[in-house]
């Protein structure tokens, strides 16, 4: 049982490296498909001026709401629906490993 918790947080390490990679890929795509859905500012955008619009926190919630909604389904390229696919599955599976992970270190804690 012990090595449940130590698992289960390297795990997230591998699901976190090919959700940053499928969701820059779905950006990429979005971008040059569709760039006016990616066209969100919050009141505090200023912030994110000198990063790409990727780093951005209101265009990474937009891109959520496109790849968990219908609009990814609207775009032609064939692999944004993989992608898509990708950050519907390993979103969740992410952070249900990242959650197992804390609590079992936490509760194995002194």
């Amino acid at each position: 049982m012990s090595l449940v918790f130590p698992i289960s947080l390297l795990s997230f390490v591998c699901v976190t490296a090919f959700y940053v990679y499928a969701f820059f890929r779905f950006y990429g795509i979005v971008k040059s498909e569709r760039p006016d859905w990616l066209q969100v500012r919050g009141s505090l955008s200023f912030f994110y001026d000198g990063l790409s619009r990727a780093g951005d926190p209101n265009v990474q919630m937009e891109l959520l709401r496109i790849a968990f909604g219908s609009r990814a389904s609207q775009l032609r390229t064939p692999m944004a629906a993989s992608y898509a696919k990708r950050i519907r599955y390993l979103l969740p599976v992410g952070v249900v490993l990242f959650v197992v992970g804390l609590v079992g270190t936490l509760a194995s804690a002194p």
